[in-house]
């Protein structure tokens, strides 16, 4: 079984373990993510992938390794029921 990558949760060098990521594109996925305070689903995430130049065979597979956990904002407040 691989190692799936949590996206919202990866270092620089676990994004580099994505197929077809180097360095400045694991850099541009930390950057965007930054920016956006996070991809929400995975479908997000893949949209971005071709900005990046990644190549088809290479996303299909990054597609099986991405995942894309829940974000939980700083503010977000727990509420019991």
């Amino acid at each position: 079984m691989k190692t799936r990558i949590k996206i919202n949760q990866a270092e620089l060098e676990e994004l580099l373990l994505l197929p077809g990521i180097n360095l400045m594109e694991a850099q541009r996925i930390v950057n965007q993510r930054e920016r956006i305070g996070g991809f929400t689903t995975r479908d997000e995430f893949m949209d971005f992938l071709p900005a990046l130049g990644v190549q088809p065979h290479d996303y299909i597979a990054i597609q099986d390794l991405a995942e894309i956990e829940p974000l939980i904002s700083e503010n977000a407040r727990v509420i019991d029921f």
